[in-house]
């Protein structure tokens, strides 16, 4: 078996083996390397991609399983987002006070600008996808938009950056020429106004966001969406994309102000926020859809709305009553949908024209309101992409404290020649002042009031209590009227042959320009035994004008009145007095 001829083929066939297994690895391995090296994009332009954009989502629900920090499809497994409301308690800021609220319910009247988005096949979502049944606004014609295109690996990741164009809506898609069989990954956005849109740079990957009001050409409401698209392999073919709803990367800020609580229309009132007021600025990444660099700092950006651009809401929308009593001021801000901070609405100068009565004849005439320096406060919010706030701010009439009780500065009357209210009841509404009638005649009947204020309708409330904003106000109780009756520094004013009392608060109340004065008045004006009778108990510029005058105001307790007369006696000049309830009768309401 030690044939040299058997060993020589056994050795030559273990080399041969040995040398092919070496260059079978070999080849294995070189055809590994090569398969990780790219080959450089090269432009053939062979066929174009058509990007029509279409309009805005309302909300963007975001999937917590991706961690991709992308908008999902608007399908059925769209979350069921809460409507978040927030509201103050009645906020004093001096010379005139506030009610607050910010919730995720917009009026009914910004549900008209929303439209179904039904579902296509077709139809690409602010992710790329395919969306269902949603709510969107359509993007206006003349809204400028941008599109940024890369190649796109195996798993959808931007690799090479290809271009970008600028269009505008209602005129002819943007077209991007691209390659055949080539997968890309595309970027939408607008911030939706008619201004052009900076060249995207590529160096940073990202887009400067500012917040911004609601002009129709600067605004910045940035909205978003991305996808892949795999072109055909038809040479000088289409690849359309239908329908790009983007998303919207900002939140919406609605402020309304609203008057109806000062009982007197808006006449000027700039909105603005400032440095550290809750809205920000940054630079969103779209690549993965977030907002970098934030800054608080946003003072130099001039973040406000003028008074001729807010929103009028009109009579009869919104329970309207009273012209230019609600206006809307909308702003824009981006955010990363996560920090908590304040949000501080700032008005500087406030201006309202109240209605007020003349003291020689009670004829109509009207006062400019000045307040000044206002900013409503709301400590803790976090504002989400694509969400849309309602900042509600009602005006409420400042009160004059004394002692326990907050009155209101003036006496109530009926709007009879106002709209009524959605119950179909009157409005009841402050006087500005307290007109020194010169004559019986000057006082409307509207001033006057019989027992039917204890129980307006069938609502189970006073007239105090139905006056806006219901709830805040209420008539007095006996126990208060006797908080005033035992204060010892009461004073009477007389002026030629009229008086009224006044008391000057301990607590100062704040008054011109808001309010005449910050001291609590009350002038008489007698009682009627109804509404077409003669005025009992006012005497104005008689030789009886001190000590047959008498005013009467209604307590809580029917049939009891508080009675003011003129006395230098303090314990006098105001008493609780039992009389008929069918008199007519004067009513000051105090602060629940």
């Amino acid at each position: 078996m030690n044939n040299p001829s058997f060993l020589y083929g056994r050795i030559t066939f273990l080399l041969t083996f040995k040398v092919a297994f070496l260059l079978l690895l070999t080849s294995c391995k070189k055809s590994g390397s090569d398969s990780k090296i790219e080959e450089p994009y090269v432009a053939k332009n062979e066929t174009v991609i058509v990007f029509p954009l279409d309009a805005i989502e309302d909300i963007e629900p975001v999937d917590q399983n991706s961690g991709s920090g992308e908008p999902k499809s608007s399908g059925s497994s769209r979350e069921q987002l809460k409507k978040v409301t927030v509201q103050s308690e009645i906020v004093s800021l001096g010379d005139v006070d506030a009610m607050m609220t910010i919730s995720e319910e917009l009026p009914s009247s910004y549900q008209k600008e929303k439209r179904i988005i039904s579902t296509s096949s077709n139809r690409a979502s602010s992710s790329g996808g395919i969306t269902a049944a949603g709510t969107a606004t359509d993007l206006a014609p003349g809204t400028t938009y941008r599109v940024v295109l890369y190649t796109a690996d195996a798993s959808g990741n931007q690799v090479t950056y290809v271009g970008q164009a600028e269009g505008k809506v209602g005129t002819a898609a943007i077209s991007i020429p691209a390659n055949r069989n080539t997968k890309y990954r595309w970027y939408a956005y607008t911030n939706n106004n008619t201004s052009p849109i900076p060249a995207f740079n590529q160096a940073t990957g990202t887009v400067p966001v500012d917040p911004t009001g609601n002009n129709p050409s600067t605004r910045k409401d940035f909205a978003y969406a991305t996808g892949i698209i795999t072109t055909n392999n038809i040479k000088d073919g289409q690849n359309l994309i239908n329908g790009i709803v983007l998303a919207r990367k900002t939140s919406r800020i609605i402020v309304e102000v609203n008057s109806r609580g000062l009982f007197a229309p808006i006449t000027h009132a700039n909105v603005k926020f400032k440095d550290n007021s809750g809205v920000v600025s940054g630079n969103f990444r779209l690549s993965d859809a977030t907002l970098q660099n934030i800054s608080t700092a946003i003072a130099t950006k001039n973040v406000y709305v003028h008074h001729n651009a807010a929103y009028q809401v009109p009579l009869d929308v919104d329970t309207v009553l009273d012209e230019n009593t609600k206006r809307r001021y909308t702003f824009y801000t981006p955010t990363d949908g996560a920090t908590s901070r304040s949000l501080v609405v700032s008005i500087d100068t406030l201006k309202i024209t109240s209605q007020r009565l003349a003291d020689a004849d009670g004829s109509i005439g009207y006062v400019e309101r000045h307040f000044y320096g206002k900013t409503f406060e709301f400590p803790t919010f976090v504002a989400m992409p694509g969400k849309s706030y309602f900042v509600s701010i009602r005006l409420v009439e400042s009160a004059i404290t004394i002692g326990a009780t907050k009155w209101a500065r003036s006496n109530t009357w009926r709007d009879a020649n106002g709209k009524l209210t959605p119950a179909e009841l009157w409005q009841y509404k402050m006087r500005y002042d307290n007109p020194l009638y010169r004559t019986t005649a000057g006082v409307p009947t509207t001033d006057y009031f019989t027992s039917d204020v204890y129980s307006i309708g069938s609502t189970g409330k006073n007239l105090c209590e139905l006056m806006y904003p219901e709830g805040t106000w209420d008539l007095p109780t006996v126990a208060q009227v006797n908080e005033l009756r035992n204060l010892t520094s009461k004073n009477i004013g007389v002026e030629g042959s009229n008086w009224y009392m006044y008391i000057i608060p301990t607590t100062t109340a704040e008054g011109y320009p808001g309010h005449p004065h910050g001291n609590l008045i009350f002038t008489p004006v007698g009682y009627k035994l109804s509404s077409s009778a003669n005025t009992m108990d006012f005497y104005p510029n008689s030789a009886f004008w001190y000590t047959s005058t008498k005013g009467y105001w209604r307590t809580k307790t029917p049939g009891t009145f508080a009675t003011l007369s003129y006395s230098t006696n303090q314990a006098m000049i105001l008493q609780n007095q039992t009389m008929s309830s069918a008199r007519l009768a004067s009513v000051r309401c105090v602060r629940k």
